[in-house]
C-alpha cells in the first residue's frame, strides 16, 4: 500500500531539501532547500523542469498560492520572496522574519497567510497587504511550523520547546498547550475534519490529539526521529516517517500498522497531494521521491465545505426592487477538483457528480463569505 514510484531522474539539489509543496492541482512540487534554489517536479513522471537560482543562503520553506499562480519562498536569513510561477521571476522580497523562515501556510480563504520562524514568532500577513504585519504569538523556542484548521478559527503551532499550541485567532480564548513531548516537536499533520493532530518528535514518539478535548488520545514510539506526519483524506489512516529511512501506514486512533516501506533515504520534509494519493518527500541526498498510497481508491475522502452567502431575487422581486441572501455551501473534491455547491451540509456520503469519489463532508466550515 506504500509503492516507491521508480522515477529515473539524476535531477537533486545540492544538500539537503528542506520544503517541498504540491500545486493546488496536484501536477506539480515545488521544492527548495540548501542549495538556494527551487526546483519545479511534475509529479506524474517524476522530471525535473525547472530549477532557479533563488538565494545566496539555503531555502528553508516553499508554497504555492491557492490559485497557483504565485510561489512563495523563505530563506535561512529571514527573506520572503513572492515570485510569479508563470514568469518564473520575483514580484515581491523582503525582511519578513529576524532568523530564518520555517513554514509558509495560507488560510482556507486564501486572504491571508502564517510563516512561523526560529526567532519563535508566528506572523500573520494578509495577500494584499504583505507588509503589515498581525503577530499570534510566539514560542519559547524555534517555531518549526504553523497550520490552520480547516475552519480557519484556530492556528496550531508546534516548537522545538517540545509544545503544541492552539491559537483561537478570534482572540476569544487563550492559547492552549498541548503537553507530552519530552524533545523537539518537528512534524505535524491536521485530520481532514480538523478534529484531531498527529505530532512526531525528536523523542522518537508520534501523538494523536483531540483537538475539541485539547487532550492526547495515543502514543507510541518508532525508535528513530520522526521525520514526517500525513494525515490522509479518508481521516482514518496516517503515514509517517521517520529518520532511518522507514514509512509506516497506521490507522487511527490505534497506531495499528497496515504497511511499511524501507527506503535508501533519510527524509527531511514532505507533503501529501491535495488527491491524497501521493507523498513527496525531500530527502537528505538532495533528491524529491514520490510515493503512492495504492488501495485508496474507494475510501470516502473527507472535505471541506465553505459557507457563502448571496443575493438572489426573482423577476417579481426584481420589479420591487427587493432581494433575500441565500446561504450556500460550496465544497471541491480532492480527485478531479470538480466544485459542487449545496444549500444544505450533507449529512451523508456524497458521490462528485464529476467522478463519481464518495466524500464526506465535514460541519466544520469557514467563516461566512460574501458573494
Amino acid at each position: 500500500m506504500l509503492r516507491l514510484l521508480d522515477f529515473t531522474t539524476p535531477a537533486r539539489h545540492e544538500g539537503e531539501v528542506y520544503s517541498c509543496a504540491y500545486s493546488p492541482d496536484g501536477s506539480f512540487v515545488l521544492s527548495g532547500g540548501w542549495d538556494g534554489c527551487l526546483r519545479l517536479w511534475d509529479a506524474s513522471t517524476g522530471e525535473s523542469h525547472l530549477q532557479i537560482p533563488a538565494s545566496n543562503k539555503p531555502l528553508s520553506c516553499c508554497t504555492f498560492s491557492p490559485d497557483g499562480m504565485q510561489w512563495l519562498s523563505g530563506s535561512m536569513e529571514g527573506l520572503l520572496t513572492i515570485w510569479d510561477s508563470v514568469a518564473q521571476h520575483p514580484l515581491l522580497s523582503f525582511v519578513a522574519h529576524t532568523r530564518p523562515i520555517s513554514s509558509i501556510c495560507f488560510a482556507p480563504d486564501g486572504q491571508t497567510y502564517a510563516t512561523a520562524s526560529w526567532d519563535r514568532q508566528i506572523l500573520v500577513r494578509r495577500v494584499d497587504k504583505q507588509r503589515e504585519i498581525k503577530p499570534i504569538g510566539q514560542h519559547r523556542d524555534i517555531v518549526a511550523g504553523c497550520r490552520y484548521t480547516p475552519d480557519g478559527k484556530q492556528m496550531v503551532s508546534w516548537s522545538y520547546d517540545g509544545t503544541i499550541i492552539v491559537w483561537d485567532l478570534t482572540f476569544k480564548q487563550e492559547p492552549v498547550p498541548l503537553l507530552g513531548h519530552t524533545d523537539r516537536v518537528v512534524t505535524l499533520a491536521l485530520s481532514p475534519d480538523g478534529r484531531f493532530a498527529l505530532s512526531g518528535s525528536r523523542d522518537t514518539t508520534i501523538r494523536l490529539w483531540d483537538l475539541e478535548q485539547m487532550s492526547e488520545v495515543a502514543t507510541v514510539t518508532l525508535g528513530a526521529e520522526v521525520r514526517g506526519c500525513f494525515y490522509l483524506l479518508d481521516a482514518e489512516s496516517v503515514v509517517v516517517a521517520d529518520a532511518l529511512g522507514r514509512l509506516f501506514l497506521m490507522s487511527v486512533p490505534t497506531f495499528e500498522i497496515q504497511a511499511q516501506l524501507q527506503t535508501s533515504f533519510r527524509v527531511m520534509c514532505g507533503e501529501l497531494s491535495p488527491s491524497g494519493m501521493q507523498l513527496a518527500l525531500g530527502a537528505e541526498d538532495g533528491g524529491v521521491y514520490f510515493i503512492a498510497l495504492d488501495g485508496f481508491e474507494d475510501a470516502s475522502l473527507v472535505v471541506t465545505a465553505t459557507q457563502n452567502m448571496r443575493e438572489e431575487a426573482n423577476l417579481f422581486d426584481r420589479f420591487l426592487g427587493k432581494t433575500r441572501l441565500l446561504r450556500t455551501f460550496t465544497f471541491t473534491c480532492p480527485i478531479c477538483r470538480h466544485i459542487s455547491e449545496a444549500t444544505t451540509l450533507p449529512t451523508q456520503p456524497v458521490a462528485c457528480p464529476r467522478c463519481q469519489r464518495r466524500l464526506r463532508v465535514h460541519p466544520r466550515v469557514p467563516q461566512l463569505q460574501n458573494s
